[in-house]
């Protein structure tokens, strides 16, 4: 079975990685992916801390959605070729996340900033991490 992996990059410090090598699932602490058209959701086992596990599992329970909304979850995925498209999709499950972060204490505007930073970094957008943040301050109002 061939699975397809997801652009989908969750918040928290990936593991560090070496100079140059690409990015693999096991250095982001959550991933969402494709199996058989389906969004299958994992979070890695040494994230241990329930509150940044629930942080995670919101931030992921939105990229299921996402991909729900299409025939396949590969379809999905091949909806994610620009910037542009990258930001459209993290931006909800940072908010979702955010809104888990907040609720559990975290500081609103600064982890707000932090999100909007990660999503600019993971979409190969970084010269646009201010507008990012105007959006993320625009679209995502506590719940």
């Amino acid at each position: 079975m061939r699975a397809a992996w997801l652009v989908l990059i969750v918040a928290g410090a990936a593991r560090p990685a070496a100079a140059q090598r690409a990015a693999v699932p096991d250095d982001f602490p959550g991933i969402t992916r494709c199996e058989r058209g389906r969004a299958v959701s994992r979070i890695r086992e040494d994230v241990r801390d329930s509150l940044d596990r629930a942080q995670l599992e919101a931030h992921e329970a939105v990229h299921r959605a996402q991909a729900a909304a299409f025939p396949t979850c590969e379809a999905f995925m091949a909806e994610l070729r620009t910037a542009r498209r990258i930001i459209d999709v993290e931006l909800p499950a940072y908010c979702a996340q955010w809104r888990v972060a907040v609720a559990q204490g975290a500081d609103p505007a600064e982890t707000r900033r932090e999100f909007a930073w990660r999503i600019a970094a993971e979409s190969g957008a970084m010269e646009n991490r201010l507008d990012v943040l105007q959006r993320f301050e625009r679209e995502c109002a506590p719940a």
